[in-house]
């Protein structure tokens, strides 16, 4: 039998270097209304805080210093308090309309507390690697 994963805040997919009120921003968060997830972006300036919580978890509290680090280049969408099967149902519903974001990740407990940008530049390393000629 799986265990399902209990939240005790709304599923929620945090968004990065989408431009808001670009039409594929607009694409995106009207595809979250229809399956009842919040859509939020996450500006520079949160960079440093971890990820916990900008997903709206209790126990966290936002970073005291700036981020000062590279500020990642790629979009990115990080999927927090949402099981894997509508994950997957979100992702197939953005390749049919074609609606592509590079960077994409979940919410762990192991990478709850990094900060934003910390798991955003985990993420670029990955691709990379992938993506390497």
């Amino acid at each position: 039998m799986k265990a399902h994963i209990q939240t005790q805040f709304p599923p929620k997919i945090l968004f990065y270097a989408i431009k808001p009120g670009s039409e594929k921003e607009r694409a995106l968060a009207g595809l979250c209304r229809e399956e009842g997830i919040l859509w939020e972006e996450v500006p520079a300036g949160r960079l440093g805080d971890p990820l916990g919580l900008l997903a709206g978890l209790a126990g966290f509290s936002p970073s005291l210093a700036p981020w000062e680090k590279e500020l990642p280049a790629r979009e990115a969408m990080v999927f927090c308090g949402l099981e894997e099967k509508k994950v997957r149902q979100l992702l197939g519903k953005m390749g049919e309309a074609q609606l592509q974001v590079e960077l994409k990740a979940m919410m762990t407990p192991h990478n709850q507390r990094w900060p934003f940008g910390a798991l955003l530049g985990e993420l670029e390393k990955e691709h990379l690697a992938l993506h390497r000629r």
